[in-house]
């Protein structure tokens, strides 16, 4: 078997080929490759944040632009077929199940009680009021603590998850305020369970992956076997920029609409604003994360360019810029919380044209370099 950095290298040089085919193309069966300058990109500028973050504990890290995979990395620890967990990005997925859900009728409506589902809440004054819609956005109300992940611990412990869940006490009106609850994504997926008639991971492979591609996946189940909605999914990096690539073209997919077009754009309004440590500012939606890339990071910005994201634990991100056409995915195993944005940043500096740059076989070549010294990383 060829060594993994040395089959990377040779494909960057083989791309300005692939690039030329023509007619419309999915990923379905896979990505095509290209040389970034090919997709207005400079390889130089790609191979530096190689060099940068390869001592911070990036693990992999795939950018796409325009449809095509212009670079992919690896470290020591995983390679492009081998599923890796991606924490909480399982709750953006939880998401699209969830307006896909409703498309089908399964579901009536995100003002749907979750009372309807479970009646023993049917008689509590507040947690009766408690819709889907709230749980989308993490504004339910209930009692959650996350210090030292102690209310999820305590659910992964307890013999029955969501009958854990249901027993929290209410310590909020619905919908007042924000309180990050991996309970909340994992109450979510059982109400998926009743109105489907199936786990969310079965009603996945049906109406998401396989229309994607997408069969080399992992989604463990609580003990009442319900998908975990919240965490424990484990997709490989170009599956991971499959779906990114899936809400870029607002949910449409090699002619079929795989996740309706407004129920992405309800997902992406931003109802809770975050304020970080690192004085920027974001908001959340439905299970994604918003964020603007400020003028000046892109060549010639003037104005701050919207992007989205699925995040996890541990620097797991799924990053999407239409404006850019670009998608970028990336795990990790740092404790960071800037390192990916920080990542992300540097990617879209070498993003210079929306037209192709002249090929430039130096800077392929220290590309190639950076992916294959990628590969000996190993976590610090």
């Amino acid at each position: 078997m060829k060594n993994k950095a040395y089959t990377q290298a040779v494909m960057i040089s083989d791309r300005v080929s692939l690039n030329d085919k023509t007619g419309p193309y999915w990923p379905t069966e896979g990505w095509r490759t290209s040389t970034p300058e090919a997709q207005g990109m400079h390889s130089v500028i790609l191979a530096e944040m190689l060099g940068a973050f390869q001592e911070r504990n990036v693990h992999s890290v795939a950018i796409v632009r325009n449809g095509y995979l212009v670079a992919e990395a690896y470290n020591q620890q995983t390679q492009f077929d081998i599923p890796q967990d991606v924490k909480s990005v399982t709750k953006s997925i939880t998401s699209a199940l969830t307006g896909i859900a409703l498309s089908e009728r399964k579901l009536k409506s995100i003002e749907q009680r979750v009372a309807e589902f479970f009646p023993v809440w049917s008689e509590d004054p507040v947690r009766s009021k408690i819709m889907i819609k709230h749980l989308l956005y993490m504004v339910s109300g209930l009692d959650w603590n996350n210090v030292n992940e102690q209310a999820s611990t305590d659910m992964m412990y307890s013999a029955d998850w969501i009958q854990s869940v249901l027993e929290h006490p209410s310590r909020a009106h619905p919908g007042t305020i924000f309180n990050y609850s991996n309970g909340d994504a994992h109450l979510l997926s059982a109400i998926l369970h009743k109105a489907t008639g199936e786990s969310m991971f079965d009603y996945a492979k049906t109406h998401l992956f396989r229309p994607l591609g997408i069969s080399n996946v992992n989604w463990n189940e609580d003990p009442q076997g319900h998908t975990i909605g919240a965490w424990a999914m484990a997709l490989t990096l170009r599956d991971m920029a499959k779906l990114g690539y899936l809400y870029m073209k607002e949910g449409q997919w090699d002619g079929e609409t795989i996740i309706p077009k407004p129920w992405i754009k309800e997902t992406l309004i931003q109802r809770v604003t975050q304020n970080y440590a690192n004085g920027t500012q974001g908001g959340y939606g439905y299970y994604w994360w918003l964020k603007s890339l400020a003028p000046g990071i892109v060549r010639n910005s003037k104005k701050p360019i919207e992007t989205f994201y699925a995040s996890g634990a541990g620097g797991q991100r799924i990053f999407v810029i239409p404006s850019l056409q670009l998608v970028v995915a990336l795990t990790s195993n740092s404790m960071d919380v800037d390192m990916p944005e920080q990542l992300l940043h540097h990617v879209a500096k070498a993003i210079r044209s929306d037209k192709v740059l002249s090929d430039n076989a130096e800077a392929t070549s220290k590309l190639n370099q950076a992916i294959e010294t990628f590969k000996t990383a190993i976590d610090q």
